[in-house]
């Protein structure tokens, strides 16, 4: 299939998208279905998108479509816009004998790192920052960045700063500002920051010891999940409480 616009001999943008895209996002959901084809190759797809998820939403090509090959098949690939939130997806359409379907779709845009407005400046951009390295599938970081921010938390709540930070939690948890599971929360993001952070004892003889255990995806989201859980409780949940009464109104005495 040919276009008027194609330009000959080099790499256009979106066959450079094309290939980025694949290499960060080959993991990602494909529940896109295409919902027409029309004039130059102009398509239009439908499914959940991935900025605004979980909303159902329809997608259109905005570029030209590039004509490619994706495993061996006719493939059409284009950059396309959500009708519900504006942004932008990547998606590519293959004919495969039967017809033209939707194969894969790539959001192209930066990582959410939005926290809440609840959480401390300071507090919020160190959590920010772990959620950039979690995107960038920089896990050892992630780790660390999470752990910074319960030490951030202590200090913020009058915990006397320690270079231990076991010390630390276990303060809060001894004068009630704490939960026992928020202590337990905390200890667990500490722990996982130390061994992000830490290399083996020692890393001249690796063959005496058993290999190192590091900081995988399953960590990396396990930690975040814990972060976020500890700054939910010690800070989101508290400033939101007062906005809400659900008592009973008093009944008014003739």
């Amino acid at each position: 299939m040919q276009y008027p616009y194609e330009v000959q001999g080099k790499v256009d943008l979106v066959s450079l998208l094309q290939e980025t895209a694949i290499y960060l996002w080959k993991n990602w959901p494909k529940n896109m279905k295409l919902s027409r084809l029309v004039n130059y190759g102009h398509f239009t797809i439908h499914g959940e998108c991935p900025h605004c998820s979980p909303v159902q939403s329809a997608f259109e090509t905005v570029t030209l479509p590039f004509d490619t090959k994706i495993d061996g098949y006719s493939a059409l690939v284009a950059v396309c816009r959500c009708i519900a939130c504006g942004k932008f997806i990547l998606a590519a359409i293959v004919n495969n004998g039967p017809g033209w379907e939707c194969a894969y779709h790539y959001p192209i845009g930066n990582p959410s790192d939005e926290v809440s407005k609840d959480v401390p400046e300071s507090i919020r951009n160190d959590f920010s920052e772990a959620l950039r390295c979690q995107w960038v599938k920089a896990y050892n970081a992630t780790a660390e960045m999470c752990r910074r921010v319960v030490e951030s938390s202590c200090i913020n709540l009058g915990a006397p700063y320690s270079k231990v930070l076991q010390k630390m939690i276990d303060w809060l948890h001894e004068r009630g500002k704490i939960t026992v599971g928020l202590k337990d929360v905390a200890h667990k993001v500490r722990l996982g920051g130390d061994r992000g952070a830490h290399p083996p004892e020692d890393p001249s003889q690796p063959q005496e010891y058993e290999p190192m255990v590091v900081i995988e995806k399953d960590h990396a989201d396990a930690i975040v999940e814990f972060t976020r859980h500890f700054l939910d409780h010690v800070y989101v949940i508290p400033k939101r409480l007062p906005n809400y009464d659900f008592s009973k109104p008093k009944k008014k005495i003739p």
